[in-house]
């Protein structure tokens, strides 16, 4: 099986699928896909929406992270990232949606956007407005997790990692390259939840290949 990933590393739904694949031990090719401005025309006949990743196996194309990583899970079983229980399922699919709409869209890309890809990638003016309004919601979204996240478990299905675990340490790398990491004061069991997650394999080896595609000007890896 040819894996091609279409999209840029720092998307975290590109990342997503890069360490899906990872932990699936799935080896890949990155193909920079940087969705700025006007979509080119050939990539929107991979793409229909213009968005990324793009998983291409054997030439044919999944313009979707959450598609890409159903239908790696259903060809390699092992280790599987999606539980068996029909009802851990569907919770592990609301733990995704929840990271999705809930801390992305309102706190990591505003805070991605105005405090890193504005200021420091496109040297353009950021909205502290956007980044205020995104703070403030913040404590909300953490509480929730350290929630999930109660009497001690290993990740935020349980006992055994899934893609909920896998969408969280992706949204938290755009996160700390926003500057904000998580405050082990408030929120101890999230803080040591991140870390972990963010030492595993799989991330670790994306964690690198950021580094040296943006060095010190990201705050995740400034001195």
């Amino acid at each position: 099986m040819n894996v091609t990933i279409h999209g840029t590393i720092m998307s975290p739904w590109v990342r997503r699928l890069l360490a899906f694949c990872e932990e699936k031990g799935v080896s890949y090719d990155i193909v920079n896909v940087v969705p700025l401005g006007d979509p080119d025309p050939e990539f929107l006949k991979i793409s229909p929406l213009g968005k990324v990743p793009v998983l291409e196996i054997d030439g044919r194309f999944l313009p979707d992270s959450l598609a890409g990583c159903a239908f790696l899970e259903s060809e390699i079983a092992d280790p599987p990232l999606f539980p068996k229980d029909s009802w851990d399922l569907g919770w592990m699919h609301w733990l995704c949606d929840y990271l999705a709409t809930g801390l992305f869209s309102k706190v990591e890309a505003p805070l991605f956007i105005h405090r890193f890809v504005n200021p420091v990638l496109l040297q353009k003016e950021s909205d502290q407005a956007a980044i205020d309004q995104a703070l403030a919601l913040l404590p909300r979204h953490f509480h929730y997790l350290e929630s999930q996240l109660d009497g001690d478990k290993s990740f935020l299905m349980g006992d055994a990692m899934t893609l909920a675990d896998v969408t969280a340490g992706s949204i938290f790398i755009n996160m700390r390259h926003a500057g904000e990491e998580v405050d082990a004061g408030q929120w101890p069991t999230l803080a040591a939840y991140v870390d972990r997650i963010h030492s595993r394999p799989s991330f670790s080896r994306i964690i690198a290949r950021e580094r040296e595609a943006v060095g010190e000007v990201s705050p995740m890896f400034a001195d």
